[in-house]
């Protein structure tokens, strides 16, 4: 009873797992859609048939070609768990093939996708993106805030709160080098003495983003690019402004 309750399970996880990384890799190219677990578990269970079909297809003309690579599906149909059990390693071998082939076509459909919607859906907040995922390794993130009330804060990005809802967020801009400039003035004021200014998101009108590395030996910091997932979005050339 164990082998076939295991075996059952194997056999599930390999049906759901292509259309579970097509679903995760929606998300990252088309907004959040607030559904019943019901809907959601069908779209999910509807294209990961559709990937297993494809698989099977291909594997089907591999075995066309290389009988003994992959499982005979009529004879384990036929004799169930005795040909599963006198073929073990074969028919675990079929159903990792099942599973990666349908996985790759699930990533092969994206990527098509993808091509035509270049741009990546962050699941939370675009702070996380902005500071983290897009932050040269050894650098910190250089920040030049407008506030509501026009005043301009300058500063290394601290702490923050990744909140979905902008006005739940805050975000500590530290020295060193820390400034700011009131509206109407034409100089900044340094805060050399202050450590950090503590800013309510929903205060924040923009912010402009570099990302600073330390000089090795004592050189200057300079200013690093940020990181691509997959390169630069726009490749072609610069809009005069």
């Amino acid at each position: 009873m164990v082998p076939e309750t295991l075996g059952a399970l194997v056999a599930f996880l390999c049906f759901i797992v292509p259309g579970l990384v097509f679903e995760l890799l929606r998300e990252r190219r088309r907004p959040f859609i607030e559904e019943t677990a019901f809907r959601e578990a069908s779209r999910i269970g509807l294209t990961s048939v559709l990937f297993t079909l494809v698989a099977c297809l291909v594997l089907a003309l591999v075995r066309a070609l290389r009988p003994s690579w992959i499982a005979d599906p009529s004879q384990w149909l036929r004799d169930g768990q005795k040909y599963a059990e006198q073929n073990l390693v074969l028919v675990v071998m079929t159903l990792v093939a099942v599973m990666t082939v349908a996985i790759l076509f699930a990533l092969l459909v994206d990527w098509l996708f993808r091509r035509s919607a270049p741009g990546r859906i962050a699941p939370g907040s675009i702070w996380f993106s902005l500071f983290r995922e897009h932050r040269p390794e050894g650098a910190t993130p250089w920040v030049h805030l407008r506030l509501s009330d026009e005043t301009e804060i300058w500063g290394y990005a601290g702490d923050y709160t990744p909140d979905q809802a902008l006005e739940n967020r805050e975000l500590l801009v530290e020295g060193p080098e820390l400034q700011y400039r009131r509206k109407g003035a034409t100089k900044n004021t340094p805060l050399g003495t202050w450590s950090f200014i503590s800013v309510r998101g929903a205060d924040i009108t923009w912010m402009k983003i570099q990302y600073i590395k330390p000089g090795a030996s004592g050189a200057p910091n300079e200013i690093v690019p940020a990181v691509y997932s997959v390169g630069h979005r726009w490749r072609g050339p610069r809009r005069k402004t």
